[in-house]
């Protein structure tokens, strides 16, 4: 499997077994049966292909265990990912944040950063050199999207470096937790892939496009036929549309929204129903416009960096 991708990278490590040293300059992979390792030279591959393979294959995560050095950090990091035994906790739930971010940093000093900037309680797990995890129990406490962004607005000032960050769902730890936090690992990781430049990702913001991504080419072309011909005769109607949604199907809001009087988004929205037949007033017709939408764009619109 991994043989053709040495056409790509010519220095990459090929072998059959785990390997024994994770060096900081290469990044690991294996497949799904865990019998083919590789090895390829950090420096040698950008970041969109880096997330690609993200989504191919599996990670031979570095070890970390000198930042991750507190009871519960190394108990968690054991859980999550050596599938280790299962944390002592009460029967509160927890949720998983994670955070990327492109550049590569010192986890010291940013464990540091994170301790002063965190609620008590939060539980910091770095993965590699440039991801980590907030893990959370559920409380009158919990990090909201606000005080994410003024701890991404900190990092971003003192080490010059931009995250992003995923929030997980509460969930009962168990045996099916680790599971549940590898769906949202994949989640996170499209997300990367697809050049979304948005800060905070949830499922919610992820899944259509996730979902969307996996439909094959040849149903979106005939699904989608009618809403593409509109788009293709009318690129404003794109812009009306996908604003009507994103607004809870208010014609109000998507006209202070788009700077547009109230009856000139009505008319756009009654010639898109009659053009395609498809009613996005209901939430059935409005589910199929949205993915109509962003296959549209997927293909149309220059992905942004």
């Amino acid at each position: 499997m991994f043989t053709s991708l040495r056409k790509k990278y010519p220095t990459a490590i090929i072998q059959d077994h785990y390997p024994n040293r994770t060096e900081a300059t290469k990044v690991w992979f294996t497949n799904d049966r865990e019998d083919e390792y590789i090895g390829i030279e950090k420096e040698s591959i950008t970041q969109q292909e880096l997330d690609l393979l993200y989504c191919l294959f599996k990670e031979i995560k570095q070890k970390t265990r000198i930042v991750n050095d507190s009871p519960q950090s190394s108990e968690w990091y054991t859980y999550l990912f050596e599938n280790g035994p299962q944390p002592t906790t009460n029967d509160e739930e927890f949720r998983i944040i994670q955070f990327s971010m492109k550049e590569s940093f010192d986890q010291l000093q940013m464990k540091e950063a994170f301790q002063h900037l965190l609620p008590h309680g939060t539980i910091l797990v770095f993965q590699a050199d440039h991801m980590g995890i907030l893990i959370e129990e559920k409380n009158e406490w919990t990090i909201d999207e606000e005080q994410l962004l003024s701890i991404s607005h900190v990092i971003e000032s003192d080490f010059f470096v931009s995250p992003s960050f995923f929030i997980g769902q509460f969930r009962e730890v168990d045996v099916h937790f680790p599971l549940s936090f590898t769906y949202e690992q994949e989640l996170f990781s499209f997300s990367r892939t697809i050049q979304r430049q948005a800060f905070l990702q949830t499922a919610v913001t992820v899944l259509p496009e996730f979902a969307l991504h996996h439909l094959p080419q040849q149903w979106k072309e005939h699904i989608f036929k009618k809403v593409v011909d509109t788009f293709h005769e009318d690129p404003e109607m794109l812009q009306t549309v996908k604003a009507f949604l994103e607004n809870q199907s208010n014609i109000s809001q998507t006209a202070k929204k788009l700077f547009m009087h109230r009856n000139s988004v009505q008319y756009r929205i009654d010639k898109f129903i009659e053009k395609t037949n498809i009613d996005i007033k209901t939430f059935q017709g409005g589910i199929l416009a949205y993915f109509a939408c962003l296959s549209f764009q997927s293909v149309n619109l220059p992905k942004k960096d």
